[in-house]
């Protein structure tokens, strides 16, 4: 009967990051169903923390980012869930934190052990021995890593392929069983796609898009691996002269430099504390990243009831369904569907109740019971 589970994640709130912010919702929304839960998330020193969160914000002690991420939390005061803290450092290089220390030493024994991004977690130490920590270990996989790689190195596609199966043993390794929660990691083709993530509370509470609602926006990393180019270069080719734009990141002058070329206006908007409430007026989100295993600020766009415009990809097919989401497949596809959005009011839909954290719990304890358990 399963009554323990630690969860181990790569980043941690407030750096407004989906591996935060997922890996935290997931391990609350276990301990509301009464399970005893352990989160293990990263502690940087205040000098890398400026790197990561957003203006003026560092702690000097985990008890006081402990505190801070709890007041983030749904009924924080009455929640059974545990946070510890582990050393880790942040790597510029990879826009990543990384562990310190082996991380299967100082980790309780458990009945379920959930690594998310478990290529991530074992980087540096392969050799960790999750698997003596716990009678289950699951992977989640939550970033498409050889993508970021393939961007960033597009002249050295050896070092994409060599990124891709040292992360397929890593998984394969370290983990029982593994969850995608898109299917565009086709690499892994014994891991079972299951939506094992839902989206914060709030956004399911803001009033419904009207006509005179603001128009677009985009939020996320400000990196050119989250589809900048593409964003620019087929708006151009429609009328929309400026969106506004959520987020920071090291290549925020450069987009903006590319932007003005084709006379389109990015109204940089900074990081947002509160998305829900920032995010609410809008109308259509428009987000042109190829690199998400699947989008956590596209589905909450959708749960907001707006028009989401997004690429044909697999990492994006769990939206299809969502009566509100446009896909394209071109640059006239594309200006097609803005067309559409531009003029058009969102549709009342049912189906975003299962983008809901209750609802996302319940497939990935339905998945702990009669999933892939190699136990049974």
């Amino acid at each position: 009967m399963l009554k323990t589970i630690n969860i181990i994640a790569t980043a941690a709130f407030p750096w407004r990051t989906g591996t935060a912010i997922l890996a935290l919702f997931r391990a609350f929304y276990l301990a509301e169903k009464g399970l005893d839960v352990i989160l293990y998330i990263p502690w940087l020193i205040p000098a890398e923390q400026a790197l990561l969160f957003e203006k003026n914000l560092s702690f000097t002690s985990p008890e006081q980012q402990e505190a801070y991420i709890r007041a983030y939390l749904p009924q924080s005061e009455t929640s059974l869930l545990q946070i510890e803290f582990y050393p880790a450092t942040y790597n510029a290089s990879f826009g990543s934190i990384l562990p310190t220390c082996q991380l299967s030493k100082i980790i309780r024994y458990c009945d379920w052990l959930i690594l998310e991004e478990p290529e991530h977690l074992n980087w540096k130490h392969p050799w960790n021995q999750f698997k003596k920590q716990a009678s289950r270990v699951t992977g989640i996989v939550l970033t498409n890593y050889p993508y970021y790689c393939q961007q960033a190195f597009p002249r050295i596609p050896f070092f994409s392929w060599l990124l891709k199966y040292y992360n397929q043993w890593l998984i394969t390794h370290h983990c029982d069983d593994v969850i995608l929660l898109g299917s565009a990691l086709a690499y892994l083709p014994h891991a079972q796609q299951i939506n094992s993530s839902g989206i914060h509370p709030s956004f399911f509470t803001t009033r419904p898009i009207k006509p005179h609602s603001k128009t677009i926006y985009f939020i996320g990393k400000l990196i050119w691996e989250k589809g900048f180019c593409e964003l620019i270069d087929y708006l151009s080719h429609t009328e929309t002269q400026a969106i506004d734009v959520y987020g920071t990141g090291k290549d925020q002058k450069a987009i903006a430099d590319y932007a003005q070329e084709y006379n389109l206006s990015l109204n940089f908007k900074g990081t947002s504390v509160d998305p829900a409430h920032d995010l609410k007026d809008y109308k259509i989100f428009i987000n042109t990243s190829r690199s998400e295993t699947v989008c956590t600020t596209t589905a909450e766009a959708l749960g907001q009831g707006k028009f989401v415009i997004i690429p044909e990809i697999p990492g994006n097919d769990a939206f299809y369904p969502f009566k509100n989401c446009l896909t394209y497949s071109s640059p006239k596809e594309f200006e097609e569907q803005l067309k559409f959005a531009l003029k058009n009011i969102p549709e009342i839909d049912e189906q975003i109740q299962s983008l809901t954290w209750d609802a996302a719990i319940d497939r990935l304890l339905q998945y702990y019971q009669y999933g892939d358990n190699t136990n049974d």
